[in-house]
């Protein structure tokens, strides 16, 4: 493998790598109905040694334009409940750090009658859900502002919310009545009052699927051991090389292929011998997903058959083929692979060139050939 390719591998990594968001900031996420309201009761609170964070409140409405809802959110019919509650942890920095273990994080629970026949249509658990993110913005003199994502919602609200993920907004209100309110710091604990919505958000789009690809080319002469570059001896071919255009997986890649391209042997071929060179090519799945639709292209006009449908992650195909050659060529093999909708590519060369030519008699030992011909003292004489 070249030296070139492991530094773009490495510079695409870095590409790929992504860091955690601070969170610093409100994540301000777009919002469509259905829309909760709930009022100025609510209260929010922060404990420095937990990590934990608390929003409490009372549910006071639901509407949606279509379908068309509209009611104000009453008490369960059994037990007489109406609540949310939102529970949380986060660091010193405020970054989100995980919900509350074996529950959900957010529960609302309560009653709605929307279509004003005086019997709930909505009864219960209205909503349950976890999570995702946590934003804020420090008022200073004004008010305090928080938002949330939360996912992998159920209740029976959630069929108005399926496909998407939910979003809360909310305000705390500067008051007197508490002395240790947020002021922009997770360093030490605060609580204050909380009003605001629980609306509709977008789903966040799933990363994308990494595909990680490598293949690796050796080459051998005549049965000898495998190499990154091999030699043999030069004389004519009536192979030449030809510019071809393929498509791979909708992108078109023009590359130069040697061989014959359809037309005959020329008659004066036989004049001149070849030697059996064996190309091995490596494909291996660097990944961690499973990668399909694989494509290997080498530069002889011939395609390469072998390989499998689906290459599991860390699992490696070998193929081979044996080319009678007598000139000097660069065989650049590419390889190609998907997983999901992320798309993989990997390059190699493997070099054949000319054997050294020896004249005059060597009178101070043996001299051996690079390619470790057994035959010490054999002259080797270059045909064109």
């Amino acid at each position: 493998m070249n030296i070139l390719k492991n530094i773009t591998k490495l510079a695409l990594a870095s590409l790929l790598m992504c860091s955690l968001n601070s969170n610093a900031a409100l994540l301000n996420l777009p919002t469509s109905q259905p829309i909760i309201e709930f009022g100025a009761t609510g209260l929010i609170s922060y404990d420095v040694e937990s990590g934990l964070v608390v929003i409490s409140g009372v549910p006071a409405s639901i509407f949606n334009e279509a379908p068309f809802i509209s009611g104000d959110i009453l008490a369960t019919t059994v037990g007489d409940e109406k609540y949310f509650t939102v529970e949380f942890h986060v660091d010193q920095n405020g970054n989100f750090v995980s919900g509350e273990a074996g529950v959900p994080d957010l529960v609302i629970k309560g009653s709605a009658d929307t279509d004003f026949d005086t019997v709930p249509d909505y009864d219960g658990v209205l909503l349950e859900a976890d999570v995702a993110d946590f934003g804020f913005q420090d008022g200073g003199t004004s008010d305090d502002r928080f938002d949330l994502r939360l996912n992998n919602v159920t209740g029976a609200f959630a069929p108005l919310f399926q496909g998407k993920d939910l979003a809360i907004n909310i305000t705390s209100e500067i008051s007197a009545e508490f002395t240790n309110p947020f002021n922009g710091s997770f360093a030490a604990s605060f609580s204050g009052l909380a009003k605001g919505n629980i609306s509709a958000t977008e789903l966040v789009p799933p990363p994308p699927t990494a595909c990680h690809i490598n293949v690796d080319t050796s080459c051998s002469v005549n049965g000898k051991p495998d190499a990154d570059m091999c030699r043999i001896k030069v004389s004519k071919s009536s192979k030449f090389w030809q510019h071809k255009v393929n498509n791979y997986h909708g992108h078109s890649c023009g590359k130069r292929k040697y061989g014959m391209h359809g037309t005959p042997v020329q008659w004066w071929e036989r004049n001149y011998s070849k030697e059996d060179v064996k190309f091995t090519y490596v494909v291996t799945n660097t990944g961690t997903t499973p990668i399909t639709d694989l494509i290997i292209d080498d530069s002889f006009d011939t395609g390469v058959t072998g390989l499998p449908a689906t290459l599991l992650p860390g699992q490696s195909v070998t193929l081979t083929r044996t080319e009678k050659l007598n000139e000097e060529i660069e065989n650049k093999v590419d390889v190609f692979g998907k997983s999901g909708e992320a798309q993989c590519t990997d390059s190699d060369i493997v070099e054949i060139t000319v054997k050294k030519k020896y004249s005059g008699n060597h009178h101070h030992g043996h001299h051996k050939d690079d390619d470790h011909d057994d035959d010490k003292k054999k002259r080797w004489s270059i045909w064109w």
